[in-house]
């Protein structure tokens, strides 16, 4: 990749970067479902992971349309994912937890908070 296309990228992901800030003008956290879908099959080693090319009916690219993480992994605001149940065939859900930059703390409060009220740790089969 060239230089001018790297810098290119970094402007696209500032301009991500910003609208997302601007959320946070008006309120204090994000909460997400951490990923569209409860299953993915693993990816074989060295391999990418393909999820749905469509989310009911919503086109999504089967790459990473699928992960609401992506978005922030890009812009690298603070986000934690917190279990928040299972679906009706016993897979775990997820919420995230997104927080302005610099907002780790606040973020892992929420957590804690949420836990605190919804403990999960109960509710899996622990491993043998």
């Amino acid at each position: 990749m060239k230089a001018i296309e790297h810098a290119a990228l970094n402007h696209d992901r500032t301009a991500v970067l910003d609208q997302v800030d601007a959320v946070f003008d008006e309120y204090d956290l994000l909460v997400t479902p951490t990923n569209l879908v409860a299953f993915l099959p693993n990816a074989t080693a060295g391999s990418q992971t393909f999820g749905p090319s469509h989310v009911g009916e919503l086109p999504v690219g089967s790459t990473m349309g699928w992960s609401l993480a992506y978005l922030f992994n890009l812009t690298g605001h603070p986000v934690a994912s917190v279990p928040v149940g299972l679906t009706p065939e016993g897979l775990p859900v997820g919420m995230q937890i997104v927080g302005a930059r610099h907002a780790d703390r606040q973020v892992l409060s929420a957590c804690s908070s949420f836990e605190h009220v919804m403990p999960w740790a109960d509710t899996y089969c622990r491993l043998q």
